[in-house]
């Protein structure tokens, strides 16, 4: 029988099963009210501060000693108004920075979303255990969240290889174990191969184009070709992926402003 005691297990085992959802649209709409609140409280305080004619209350927007002296009076509604600005002021930009960072946090892939979704509903895993609202909560959703540190600094090969080559080892409690290892193993082997391939092909096809202008474009296509290619098999930044594919032209440049091979 599941139950979230074992659901929790399972995830805190298999770190890339530790998916949740964001609660984008409740998240929005809480900093969108909070923000209304203090607008409305901003407007009474600014006419709080326009004051009533009274020299005393006229010093108090330059005079904060002014303002909490009038504490002892009885009749400060203006220093009151500020603490309640206060508190609430601290409250949204807290909600604020806990939102920006949230959506820093890296989506999960859909082969780890379809692996948790499928172990809910697995007779040796969650069989089927959540009952009313709480049973659409990895179903209907999209906006979730992956707590597997790896997710953030995965390229795009690595991802593409998780997503069509799972590459299974061992089974725990309904789910399959993946050797992380070996999905880097074989995105470093392909990154490698075409980081020496593809210099040398462009070489090698512009040793047997003669044309000038025919061997220009063959330098732009393969710039295209490389710059795609490095974005797809890395996380480089792109001023990395402009420096290196900069590098490359000027290495074609330079083969063929210097006769290359020979010509034609």
């Amino acid at each position: 029988m599941g139950d979230y005691s074992k659901l929790a297990s399972m995830m805190s085992r298999h770190s890339e099963a530790a998916i949740f959802r964001r609660f984008d649209t409740l998240n929005v709409k809480n900093l969108l009210y909070m923000q209304a609140e203090i607008v409305h409280l901003e407007d009474q305080l600014h006419c709080l501060e326009m004051g009533d004619g009274n020299p005393e209350k006229a010093l108090r927007p330059f005079s904060v000693y002014v303002l909490k002296e009038a504490v002892g009076s009885g009749e400060n509604p203006q220093w009151t108004k500020y603490k309640e600005i206060q508190e609430k002021i601290y409250a949204y930009n807290d909600a604020l920075l806990q939102y920006s960072n949230l959506r820093k946090i890296a989506k999960p892939t859909s082969n780890d979303l379809g692996c948790l979704r499928d172990w809910l509903e697995r007779d040796d895993g969650g069989k089927d255990f959540l009952q009313g609202r709480e049973d659409s909560t990895w179903k209907a959703n999209k906006d979730f969240l992956s707590l597997d540190p790896e997710q953030a600094g995965r390229d795009s090969l690595t991802w593409l290889i998780n997503e069509k080559i799972p590459l299974s080892s061992a089974e725990w409690d309904g789910v399959w174990d993946y050797h992380k290892e070996k999905l880097e193993k074989i995105a470093n082997a392909i990154s490698t191969l075409l980081a020496a391939l593809l210099p040398s092909i462009s070489i090698l096809i512009l040793y047997f184009v003669s044309k000038p202008a025919s061997r220009l474009i063959t330098i732009s296509l393969f710039s295209v070709f490389f710059s795609l290619i490095l974005t797809t098999v890395s996380a480089a930044k792109r001023v990395e992926v402009f420096a290196a594919t900069t590098a490359l032209a000027a290495v074609q440049v330079v083969f063929v402003s210097g006769g290359g091979l020979g010509s034609s």
